[in-house]
């Protein structure tokens, strides 16, 4: 719960970008009313959390177009703001990202609008607000909402990014509220099912069947201000998969580790003690990337990642994880975990069944040219060809040079990948100096999250080694 020093704070620093902000559109002329929104509002921030965000919405008239929404909105937002280090930011439009006296501030045009007749995406946020708000005036749940938010945090799945794929800070809030406590939420989550559906205000009616074919996401959360949207549409498979194990093993084992892993795990150990084990070839692309709205870099490079992950398989290489990193800057890398590095000369190929009709254009087919074959094995004609690539390394070199544009990576990074390096093993080492990513590579050949090594680290000797 945050302290009343850090309350004190928050709150004099919202009351200042509120009124400069005022103060900016009524210098203008414009007839635009100031809400406070997100977390702040509702009072569910998190104590010592430095990324506290101060949401600001300024409420233009539905008869605005959207070019000039985000033109005008940026452009008092940037006056009002002058004096401080900012940000464009882009979402459905451009808003500003801003620091007032320290603290993180989003300064974010909208439509002032009936609900229900969105005209940009933000236009709901506003309801949000005053949705949770409503609720919390009957069930003061701040607190439970606050240690939700942590749990969440501690477990990596906070934050409705691409970068993350977890769950936001309004869907956390519906979800204690739907459910009535953090520990409810945890007893609730621990026998979701991928396409669970929940819906607060009961807006479908209890149609799931109907409701699941609305949204194609893996978790479902109806919006309570809009039945149309999924709340829960940025939660992937892999936070969904972490949450239900997390809020099992927290009802069996409570602990803080949950909540506050690193306080277990030192990141540079793990590291030591996981190269000292490294079993399977590490490659890692190396990547130059200028910085970027952060949502479309990180879509661009989880689009690279799959693509070239496809390409090592499609060639014979056992792609055992993969993953991506980036200080959203200037550098980002894409890490692959293979079975191994270097395959061998010849690969086998299984025909058609002796008795099939195929098997005299496979026998003409590779009379000339296989290195081992044609021989009969199980019932089938089967040759050894020869692999156009045996190296993972040489693979991806061959097919960066170019961009790799044919093999489905994001146009965006093409010409970041031409140029981009290729390490191997501890080559990959080189790159630890950068902030974060030692801790994010320690994970990666660990090959578990931290929470779960600071999991399994929390229990007594015995416990663990028989797990």
């Amino acid at each position: 719960m945050p302290s009343p020093k850090e309350r004190r704070k928050v709150r004099t620093v919202t009351e200042l970008a509120r009124t400069r902000l005022r103060a900016e559109l009524k210098d203008g002329g414009l007839d635009v009313s100031v809400e406070v929104g997100g977390s702040v509002a509702k009072d569910t921030w998190l104590s010592g959390d430095e990324d506290v965000d101060i949401d600001l919405f300024m409420l233009f008239p539905p008869s605005m177009s959207k070019n000039e929404l985000g033109r005008l909105g940026l452009d008092v937002a940037k006056k009002a703001f002058k004096e401080y280090r900012q940000r464009e930011r882009y979402a459905e439009h451009a808003y500003l990202e801003t620091w007032v006296e320290g603290v993180r501030a989003n300064i974010v045009p909208c439509y002032r609008i009936v609900k229900g007749r969105w005209l940009s995406a933000a236009d709901r946020s506003p309801y949000h607000t005053r949705y949770v708000l409503e609720k919390l005036e009957a069930r003061p749940l701040m607190d439970d909402i606050r240690v939700f938010k942590r749990f969440v945090k501690g477990i990596d799945a906070y934050g409705a990014e691409i970068r993350v794929g977890g769950l936001s800070g309004y869907l956390c809030e519906l979800l204690v509220l739907h459910y009535g406590s953090f520990e409810e939420v945890l007893k609730a989550a621990s026998g979701w099912r991928f396409r669970e559906v929940i819906d607060p205000e009961d807006l479908h009616k209890g149609r799931s069947d109907e409701t699941r074919m609305l949204f194609s996401e893996p978790l479902i959360v109806v919006d309570p201000v809009d039945s149309n949207r999924n709340v829960a549409a940025a939660v992937s498979k892999k936070s969904l998969s972490g949450l239900i194990a997390a809020a099992k093993l927290f009802l069996i084992s409570p602990s803080l580790v949950f909540f506050y892993p690193d306080e277990v795990e030192d990141p540079q150990k793990p590291l030591d003690e996981a190269l000292s084990k490294l079993s399977y070839g590490l490659l890692a692309l190396d990547l130059k990337t200028g910085e970027e709205v952060p949502d479309i870099l990180w879509g661009e490079l989880h689009k690279t990642r799959g693509a070239l992950r496809r390409l090592l398989e499609t060639n014979g290489f056992v792609v055992m994880q993969s993953n991506v990193w980036s200080d959203e800057a200037d550098s980002s890398v894409i890490v692959f975990g293979l079975e191994e590095l270097e395959l061998s000369m010849i690969k086998k190929h299984s025909g058609p069944p002796g008795d099939m009709s195929g098997v005299q254009p496979f026998l003409v087919k590779h009379g000339v040219g296989p290195v081992a074959g044609p021989w009969v094995e199980d019932g089938r004609w089967t040759v050894g060809l020869k692999r156009r690539n045996t190296s993972a390394p040489e693979l991806l070199r061959e097919e960066l040079s170019s961009g790799a544009l044919n093999v489905g990576v994001a146009k965006g990074l093409a010409q970041a990948l031409r140029s981009s390096r290729i390490l191997v093993g501890p080559e990959v080492l080189r790159l630890a100096s950068r902030k974060g990513f030692e801790k994010f590579l320690a994970e990666f050949i660990k090959g578990r999250p931290g929470w779960l090594s600071a999991f399994y680290s929390s229990l007594p000797t015995s416990s663990s080694s028989s797990s």
